[in-house]
């Protein structure tokens, strides 16, 4: 597992854990563990997880924040290995993900554990995430169209439209958190998808299972997007091709496998108009769909163990999915109004 500094009264019972997932990400970290340190809620430990880094980042830690429980891994084990890295040691009731390049207002674990203690039916919540230097929203919390793509919500609108607690079906995972006992039940993010879509498949099964996602404005997040992974690069167009088919074979009932293949097959056809006709993006985009295809039996496989978690009927199903059609509406509205540096991030 690699060096591990543990810190941590163990008469008291943690709250939080904090799970930080680093890839030569040094000059990201001090305003990203700073804001953490600011938090007015105290019962937490931060665990950062390093992904192999070469720029010295685990060096910085130790000397700046001595208190932030280190996990060194070798190689670089994505955000999925990463992520499970920290869960394997983490003592929190509540386990909250949080990217590098993401900087949290001070209150906002306060407001997010309120929230999750607000109704034992609510598993996990999801914040007001705004792209730093911007008054636009990067994500406040996540849904499916009826090709059962995950999509973000208020994505690039103006961050004064959200202002009203509402419950959303799934939440970003730059800055989230959740219970302990939703992930007992459901699971936790799936190694296999390395990053990219990891957290729309964990969404997708706890809104399957009936799980409640709450967003809550006061948990304000400005994020650095792909500030760690690139915008538009091979290795993330890649994962976002594969992994896309991986949830909708691994999570979606057999019924609307059937009855939305029309649909989802005309979102295939949109993704390949943009990545491949528009950003040039043929070789990534075209590999991760054929090892999509070569990872079909392990997601079966993975099907079969989820059916069991299934609570939501197919009413229930259907009336929370956004149409297609008005989804890519909304994409080619947004391609018109918004800064290209601001649109080529995955």
């Amino acid at each position: 597992m690699g060096d591990i500094l543990l810190s941590v009264n163990s008469s008291v019972k943690l709250l939080v854990s904090i799970i930080i997932v680093n890839w030569n990400g040094r000059d990201l970290l001090d305003e990203c563990l700073s804001a953490v340190n600011a938090q007015t809620s105290h019962n937490f430990e931060v665990i950062l997880v390093d992904n192999g880094s070469k720029d010295n980042s685990l060096a910085f830690v130790h000397e700046k924040f001595p208190s932030v429980k280190t996990i060194a891994l070798e190689t670089n084990s994505g955000f999925t290995g990463g992520n499970i890295a920290g869960y394997q040691v983490a003592q929190g009731e509540y386990i909250v993900l949080l990217n590098n390049d993401a900087c949290l207002c001070e209150c906002w674990l306060e407001y997010m554990i309120e929230a999750l203690e607000s109704d034992e039916c609510i598993g996990f919540c999801s914040s007001k995430i705004i792209i730093s230097e911007t008054n636009l929203i990067d994500s406040v919390g996540d849904t499916f169209t009826t090709a059962f793509t995950g999509t973000k919500i208020g994505e690039f609108s103006n961050e004064c439209l959200h202002d009203s607690k509402v419950f959303v079906p799934g939440a970003c995972a730059a800055a989230v958190i959740y219970k302990r006992k939703m992930l007992d039940d459901i699971g936790f993010l799936d190694d296999d998808f390395f990053l990219n879509h990891e957290d729309t498949d964990l969404n997708m099964r706890a809104w399957l299972a009936g799980w409640k996602c709450l967003f809550v404005p006061e948990a304000v997040v400005k994020h650095k997007v792909s500030a760690s992974i690139g915008t538009l690069s091979d290795t993330s167009v890649y994962y976002f091709a594969r992994n896309n088919e991986w949830v909708w074979i691994k999570n979606v009932p057999l019924q609307f496998l059937i009855l939305n293949l029309p649909q989802r097959v005309l979102y295939d056809i949109a993704s390949f108009g943009y990545f491949c006709m528009m950003q040039g993006k043929w070789r990534p985009f075209l590999k991760g769909k054929w090892h999509a295809v070569l990872g079909i039996p392990k997601m079966l496989a993975k099907r079969r163990q989820l059916s069991a978690l299934r609570r939501l009927d197919a009413n229930q199903i259907r009336e929370m999915l956004v149409p297609l059609g008005l989804y890519l509406h909304r994409q080619l509205q947004v391609r018109h109004s918004v800064p290209s540096d601001l649109l080529n991030q995955v």
